[in-house]
């Protein structure tokens, strides 16, 4: 039985780090934020602040991985008619 070596797509490992960075600098933006600077805002500014955040990590890393999937997408396909 003869297996396909299983190659890592390229882009994949640098995708997974900023991933990871993205992840813990939201956190530590938020840790910071509740911290030192929330006690000027009231609750709903407070919450909306943290939002705006958790939103823009989501649209960075959404688009990173968008642009990753559709690229391996037609890779895979082209491979597969081949």
């Amino acid at each position: 039985m003869d297996r396909e070596e299983q190659k890592t797509p390229p882009g994949l490992a640098l995708r997974v780090a900023v991933s990871i960075i993205v992840f813990f600098g939201l956190l530590i933006f938020s840790i910071i934020y509740v911290a030192f600077f929330a006690a000027s805002f009231n609750t709903l500014q407070q919450i909306a602040v943290i939002l705006v955040a958790i939103l823009a990590g989501t649209a960075i890393l959404g688009v990173m991985w968008v642009y990753w999937g559709i690229n391996m997408g037609k890779e895979w396909k082209e491979q597969e008619c081949t």
